[in-house]
């Protein structure tokens, strides 16, 4: 079972240690608790949910990293004039 007493106190947590703590939190106080009564429609929806967030938090932590300077090796390289994105 969830317990924010379980939980260390680190502020240097980044957004996908929180994401992972606040969705075991919710897998455990509501999920699992209610997993007879949820409909596989419910239950896919709940799954894309945490996909969803998974996603969300992995852009803040990039976002993250990005503001502390920590740039991955192969971003540091980056030559915009060989960009091939488009706008039309």
């Amino acid at each position: 079972m969830f317990s924010l007493n379980d939980q260390p106190e680190d502020n240097s947590l980044d957004s996908n240690q929180v994401m992972t703590t606040a969705m075991g939190a919710i897998h455990d106080m509501l999920m699992e608790p209610m997993k007879e009564k949820l409909t596989p429609e419910e239950h896919g929806v709940l799954t894309l949910i945490g996909i969803t967030f998974k996603i969300m938090a992995e852009k803040a932590t990039a976002y993250e990293k990005m503001e502390q300077g920590e740039i991955p090796s192969h971003q540091k390289t980056f030559d915009p004039t060989k960009n091939d994105f488009s706008r039309n």
